[in-house]
């Protein structure tokens, strides 16, 4: 069977057993359901065979760059119905989401998932955030903006804290003009909050910077990918409510050199270490020439951000 694999979407035809099988949104890997599985390598080309006892069309949704245990496969069904729900988040979300709320939205998302450490895979993005609001660290941060959007689509079917804050962080984005993003379904929340001190401080230099990200599972060009998100808000990186790749050029002038003024007061210390690093320096250089390639590298690593130590239901 040929795999047609894009950089979002995968669709296949498969085998299955007879029967009907209850599924989830985002489901596990099915691989059990079926007699035989093998990749075929060699041209490139993505090859799997799949032989069964009965057939029927089933498509299977990845999302990049998470990488769920193998691929998550829905029936037809079973994949429209996440549809509405993911839709009917989106919907709600609008409704109370403005350019001017975008920069807060997306910081719930970094510090919700900013927690997550790698060594013991613990914290990340389970919606412990609204346990901690009154945390140093969260000041500013409220809860607030998206409550009423929770409530209405809660009394239609419940939705987790974490899977709230991750759509609408990529609402955030996609509002105020950057890349459509599209997150999977499925966390579940933490019911206590989160251990303290794991968000990255903002007078860290750089190879505090990347030591801190490398604990949490990012790397250095996804560190720097993310960092691109103070391009909206009150840093001071071009337009406060215009999702692009200003940031990027403004490191590179280094404003904050000069004498007095406001230009003295953009960005955090942690933002001027970045273009002091040869290593960051370099795909600071990448973005500031090409907003394409910053949009797409910041999609899979906000994707990558938003399923960091989730714990996924029926999983």
């Amino acid at each position: 069977m040929r795999l047609g694999v894009n950089k979002h979407v995968v669709r296949c035809s498969i085998g299955t057993v007879s029967g009907e099988s209850k599924t989830h949104f985002p489901a596990k890997s099915q691989l059990s359901s079926f007699s035989a599985v093998k990749f075929r390598p060699g041209d490139g080309s993505s090859d799997l065979a799949v032989s069964s006892s009965s057939r029927r069309e089933l498509i299977c949704l990845v999302t990049w760059p998470c990488l769920l245990p193998l691929i998550g496969c829905l029936p037809a069904n079973a994949l429209q119905a996440g549809a509405k729900e993911y839709l009917l988040i989106k919907e709600e979300v609008r409704k109370v989401l403005s350019k001017v709320k975008a920069a807060g939205v997306l910081r719930l998302v970094f510090h919700d998932a900013g927690t997550f450490d790698i060594n013991d895979n613990s914290g990340g993005m389970n919606g412990s955030i609204v346990y901690e609001l009154e945390r140093p660290e969260n000041a500013g941060l409220k809860k607030s903006v998206l409550q009423k959007a929770k409530t209405q689509i809660d009394a239609i079917q419940p939705v987790s804290w974490a899977d709230m804050i991750a759509v609408a962080g990529a609402e955030a984005v996609e509002v105020c003009g950057g890349p459509p993003i599209q997150v999977s379904l499925g966390r579940l929340d933490a019911l206590v909050p989160d251990p303290e001190g794991r968000l990255p401080e903002e007078s860290l230099n750089a190879s505090g910077l990347k030591k801190c990200f490398q604990s949490k599972g990012l790397s250095t060009q996804e560190l720097v990918a993310l960092s691109g998100a103070h391009t909206i808000g009150s840093k001071g990186f071009g337009s406060p409510n215009s999702f692009d790749n200003s940031y990027y050029k403004v490191l590179l002038e280094k404003p904050w050199t000069s004498s007095g003024g406001m230009s003295s007061m953009i960005g955090l210390p942690s933002d001027h270490a970045l273009v002091e690093d040869d290593e960051c320096l370099r795909w600071i250089k990448k973005y500031a020439d090409s907003e394409n390639l910053f949009f797409e590298d910041f999609k899979n690593a906000y994707v990558k951000l938003v399923n960091s130590g989730v714990r996924w239901k029926n999983m």
